[in-house]
């Protein structure tokens, strides 16, 4: 599960996949740097991706080319926004994995909105969500209190 995880943190791009309240999918295809067990990307504060997983965290995240066709079968997993400590760390993330582009499209970023004006979204694959946290706990039948 981990390395599923790893592989698509690897990955060049990645499709997002959000939902709207109206259950329509909205694909888009982003950078992405690995948190850990999770995933990292970074997008603009008030962008459709961000508003969408503030109303509804449950995503789709799988590999995809520069043009955003899939490369690969999507997986479940939860987003959550990031504060902007993370936000700035997954700033440096992507300039540590895309180099001379990432440091350019953030350059014009800043002066265009700020820092305040871009949010990073932690995603969490849910098949590692549920390794981790693993099945509900339930009192065998043979337990004794004695």
């Amino acid at each position: 599960m981990h390395d599923r995880s790893d592989q698509l943190a690897d990955s060049r791009y990645l499709l997002l996949t959000t939902f709207g309240e109206d259950g329509t999918r909205q694909d888009s295809q982003i950078w992405v740097v690995p948190d850990g067990t999770a995933l990292g990307v970074w997008t603009p504060a008030h962008s459709g991706e961000a508003e969408r997983i503030r109303r509804h965290p449950r995503v789709l995240v799988g590999p995809c080319d520069a043009h955003g066709r899939p490369t690969g079968r999507p997986v479940p997993a939860r987003a959550r926004l990031c504060d902007p400590d993370d936000t700035a760390r997954y700033r440096t993330s992507l300039i540590n994995k895309y180099g001379l582009t990432a440091l350019i499209v953030l350059a014009r970023s800043r002066f265009r909105v700020g820092l305040a004006g871009t949010v990073g979204i932690r995603i969490t694959l849910n098949e590692l969500e549920q390794r981790l946290v693993g099945p509900e706990w339930q009192l065998p039948t043979t337990y004794c209190v004695n």
